[in-house]
């Protein structure tokens, strides 16, 4: 992995959020166009990425190749979560916040963030490791943090089988299928492969845009934190990193895999703790605030971990 090139592809995301920043202020983009984009992206674009991309890389060589490692973002997500479950008691968090500030810490935004930062530092190789931790980030998500969430306030826990069930959605999905059809050597018609690069190439331009959004409506209460939300980032930006490296470093993770997995656990908070923390009527004002400023700080720090991969490796 080269340096320049790794910095050049994080420079061309703080452009393309600059873009977002700079059309929002002029009224260009507005909160409708947002959602628009959003379930754009979502339900359509990353799955459709996520197909194209498996046919191409989810072989029966790189099975082979990677072997056990792939199973390697589960590690590293279990141990940030108990992790974060020992910060906040250490750092003395409220028992009816534990469920949020665990989700903060520990769960990462891998798609809508995390998969652009990953595409423009190490291309569309990185993909398939960029999907492993995304199967592993949903699946500890739905199993471990919604549980605890749930118990943050007043509403009953979804069923296990409902749990399992949100864990498949559309992007992992999408994925699947075409990791099938990748192992299985199935051909496909050349103007589907050409239509699915088109509407995914959408993703990284389209997400970063976004973000750009959301850092413009930002107020300055967003910057009004508490101790929840400070210990959260600190644990987002540097201890996930950080036992994100000493697991790749003890397991023997390649360089390309290791980059991947060590960038992703520094992306911000995940969109849908905001969410299941208001359905779950726990602190989703905290989780807002939160997703909010990792968002700004997580982007400060991929520099530096891109940095820290390149000198370890």
């Amino acid at each position: 992995m080269s340096v320049f090139g790794a910095f050049s592809g994080i420079f061309t995301i703080f452009l393309l959020f600059g873009l977002g920043f700079l059309i929002t202020k002029k009224g260009l983009l507005t909160p409708e166009h947002y959602t628009f984009c959003q379930k754009l992206l979502t339900g359509y674009a990353i799955p459709i990425l996520l197909f194209e991309n498996a046919t191409r890389n989810m072989t029966v060589p790189f099975i082979k190749e990677m072997g056990s490692l792939l199973l390697v973002p589960f590690a590293i997500q279990i141990i940030c979560f108990f992790t974060a479950i020992l910060c906040s008691r250490l750092f003395g968090i409220e028992a009816d916040r534990r469920g949020v500030f665990t989700a903060m810490f520990s769960m990462a935004n891998t798609i809508f963030i995390g998969l652009p930062v990953c595409t423009a530092i190490f291309g569309d190789t990185g993909t398939p490791y960029v999907m492993s931790f995304y199967l592993a980030n949903t699946f500890c998500f739905w199993m471990l943090a919604v549980p605890l969430l749930a118990r943050d306030g007043s509403g009953q826990a979804p069923t296990l089988a409902q749990r399992i069930k949100n864990s498949f959605s559309r992007q992992v999905q999408g994925f699947l299928i075409g990791a099938v059809i990748g192992l299985l050597s199935i051909p496909l018609p050349g103007f589907i492969i050409s239509a699915a690069k088109y509407v995914g190439n959408l993703t990284t331009p389209l997400s970063a845009i976004m973000v750009g959004h959301l850092f413009a409506n930002m107020g300055k209460d967003a910057f009004k934190t508490d101790r929840l939300i400070r210990v959260s980032l600190l644990g987002k930006c540097i201890i996930c990193p950080i036992i994100s490296a000493c697991m790749c470093l003890l397991l023997g993770v390649p360089q390309m895999a290791a980059g991947v997995f060590i960038v992703l656990s520094a992306m911000p908070v995940m969109n849908q703790t905001v969410i299941m923390a208001s359905h779950y009527g726990a602190d989703d004002n905290a989780a807002a605030k939160g997703l909010a400023l990792s968002l700004i700080f997580c982007m400060a720090c991929v520099p530096a971990i891109v940095y820290l991969v390149s000198t370890l490796y």
